[in-house]
């Protein structure tokens, strides 16, 4: 029966683990220089040891997990139809237009234009 209480527990680290690591990209994104380094000098953990958490709980590295928090606030803000791409690109952490597109267009196959046209509101 304790194993079963020990592996809940462990779960529940495991999300806590998330809801922080998310809460402070989230919190840091808009500064270009936020990365991994910052990142575990934040948490107070060892990258290697961030690395394999992450890569375990998401699949992804941390370098993959931070730009991908940092471009679904950038199609969350586009979807809002209040600001520019440009405008969006700053706040999310980018300071390379072409960098922003590129990674924009990894995450969900368009351009951040093409999916502000996408998801326009019909008039």
């Amino acid at each position: 029966m304790q194993a079963v209480g020990e592996e809940v527990q462990a779960l529940s680290n495991d999300e806590e683990l998330m809801a922080r690591v998310i809460s402070l990209i989230n919190s840091n994104m808009q500064s270009e220089d936020f990365n991994v380094a910052k990142l575990c000098d934040l948490m107070c953990i060892d990258q290697k040891q961030l690395y394999r958490k992450l890569k375990h709980l998401t699949g992804e590295t941390p370098v993959g997990f931070i730009r991908k928090q940092r471009m679904k606030r950038a199609a969350a803000l586009l979807s809002q139809d209040r600001f520019s791409v440009s405008e969006v690109m700053y706040q999310v952490g980018f300071s390379s237009a072409s960098y922003f597109i590129k990674s924009f267009a990894k995450e969900y196959g368009m351009t951040p234009k093409e999916f502000v046209a996408a998801n326009a509101l019909p008039s």
